[in-house]
């Protein structure tokens, strides 16, 4: 017989085995003979076997023997194995006691194979989820490029239409400044010129927020460097403009700092993400919602420490801990991506620098941008003193050129007009 038989009394000693029961169990047919069944079972079934024999001798359970039932066994050499056994139980002629037959076949094999089946499901689904995520993500990266450039390419077209409107503005406040207004005129052309930076300010913001500091850096920004104080003064309207005018930002930004080793337009992105995260962390039960904006030069003297602390909401360390994974949000989808700190931290790293995150429940967040000391001097062309004002200036006749007749002629210089071709 291919599957091993064995037979044993009624207290479960063996009286005979099949020659296959060697192969299987490793016990020769001569050793098993006399020796208790439980010799092949482990625990915790070895323990309840007498018990099950007591049952099967006291009553005529035969169809409950004759169900194949799986379990572990063990072998003489004390591996086990997984088994299907088949128990009948025979009666002898001249004896009161019943005879048990089992029927042994090895299923280990076919177990593995069945969980190495299941095992490769679980796997090409895992690989199948973790691709459908991916497409996921890829396909959101996609939405949000293609996003982000029409906002780019708005910002831009808003920048120029509006240095466009405002050059002409600036240059007619000029004209009317020239021709000898009052003083009460004179005020009015002083608050119209405080309107017309702020704008401006807004204009040079926009700019800056159309040029692309993720994409691959270009010549032009290789070895650019950024005064602090001078850039807050360009960007701050804008960046107050990206939060609610409940907020309040105050700036610590001395002009008496090195310059930073970083392209003014990186530095806008960086921290127009970051300060409209922590615009948005401000709840609304804020009394007084506030944003920090400070810079302190490092002791060693190699970076600038710029932060931006809040008195937001603070976050949890599992934020925290996720705050620079790419997409990871707290906010509801559609209302935030989770590109602003990771978008931020990758600015930082193309050029030099590092982000640092401390957080508190309740009391609010921190976030500090170190950035490189920029190596490079600069010097200040110095203008020289000359006199243009008996210069003769040939114009065309154009209104645009009208205009800047009227400021040179202001300025104390001599127009000649011409009626030829414009250029």
């Amino acid at each position: 017989m291919l599957d091993p038989i064995i037979t044993m009394n009624a207290s479960g000693i063996i009286q005979s085995a099949s020659d296959s029961v060697e192969q299987l169990f490793g016990w020769t047919p001569s050793e098993l003979y006399g020796m208790n069944v439980k010799v092949l079972i482990p625990e915790p079934r070895r323990s309840a076997l007498d018990r099950y024999l007591d049952r099967y001798r006291r009553a005529d359970l035969s169809k409950s023997l004759e169900r194949t039932q799986r379990f572990d066994a063990i072998r003489k050499n004390g591996t086990s194995l997984q088994i299907d056994l088949t128990m009948s139980r025979a009666e002898l002629p001249q004896s009161t006691a019943p005879f048990f037959i089992g029927i042994v076949r090895d299923v280990s094999q076919q177990i593995d194979i069945a969980d190495e089946t299941v095992e490769h499901r679980s796997r090409l689904q895992q690989l199948v989820t973790e691709q459908t995520r991916a497409l996921a993500t890829a396909h959101l990266r996609l939405q949000l490029s293609d996003r982000m450039t029409s906002i780019g390419t708005l910002a831009a077209g808003l920048g120029h239409d509006m240095n466009n409107v405002l050059l002409p503005v600036r240059a007619r406040l000029n004209a009317i400044e020239h021709t000898g207004i009052g003083p009460k005129a004179m005020e009015h052309i002083v608050a119209l010129r405080r309107s017309i930076a702020y704008l401006q300010h807004l204009s040079d913001g926009l700019h800056s927020l159309a040029i692309d500091s993720y994409g691959p850096a270009t010549q032009n920004d290789i070895g650019i460097s950024t005064s602090l104080a001078t850039w807050w003064s360009q960007i701050g309207a804008l960046l107050r403009n990206a939060v609610p005018k409940r907020l309040t930002i105050v700036s610590h930004l001395p002009d008496t700092l090195p310059e930073v080793a970083m392209p003014p337009h990186w530095l806008t992105q960086a921290m127009l993400n970051i300060i409209v995260n922590a615009g948005e962390a401000i709840t609304k039960s804020r009394v007084k919602p506030r944003i920090t904006i400070a810079a302190v030069l490092s002791e060693d003297g190699t970076t600038v420490r710029l932060s931006v602390t809040d008195n937001g909401r603070g976050m949890s360390r599992d934020v925290q801990r996720r705050a620079f994974d790419l997409f990871f949000t707290t906010k509801s989808r559609g209302l935030g991506t989770g590109l602003g700190l990771p978008l931020a931290q990758k600015v930082l790293q193309r050029a030099g620098g590092t982000i640092e995150l401390t957080s508190k429940p309740g009391v609010g967040t921190s976030i500090v941008l170190v950035l490189p000391v920029s190596k490079q001097k600069h010097t200040k062309a110095v203008p020289q003193n000359v006199d243009l004002r008996e210069s003769v200036i040939s114009v065309t006749d154009h209104r645009f050129i009208a205009l800047l007749s009227q400021l040179l002629v202001a300025a104390g210089f001599s127009v000649k007009r011409s009626r030829g071709n414009r250029p």
